[in-house]
């Protein structure tokens, strides 16, 4: 474990009589609060297309961390390590062979 995160979910607010979710603010609330985990860029040249000649940066980053039950794909996270850099969460957790770790793919969009 190389570097720290932190894990964010965006809260659900629900209407008490129809059980629905409701339109919330943006915000985020910090579910892991700078956790140690392993983290590892996809290399650029894997990660790139052109769409409608609009050349995206699809920046993937592979993330591990101990379990952790409550991660989800619904949730963001913070790399401390890169500059505060925020992604999501695109494939995972998926839980390791040791039984102690998870990993999951990030992913966060640039032009380039």
């Amino acid at each position: 474990m190389d570097e720290q995160v932190t894990i964010e979910q965006r809260p659900v607010a629900r209407d008490p009589v129809y059980n629905t979710e409701l339109d919330g603010d943006d915000g985020w609330v910090v579910l892991a609060d700078h956790v140690w985990a392993w983290v590892q860029d996809e290399l650029p040249r894997q990660a790139e297309s052109d769409v409608n000649g609009v050349r995206i940066s699809l920046r993937k980053t592979r993330l591990r961390i101990r379990v952790d039950d409550r991660v989800a794909m619904d949730m963001r996270v913070t790399l401390h390590g890169r500059g505060d850099r925020i992604m999501r969460i695109l494939l995972g957790p998926a839980l390791l062979d040791d039984r102690r770790h998870m990993e999951m793919m990030l992913e966060d969009f640039g032009h380039g």
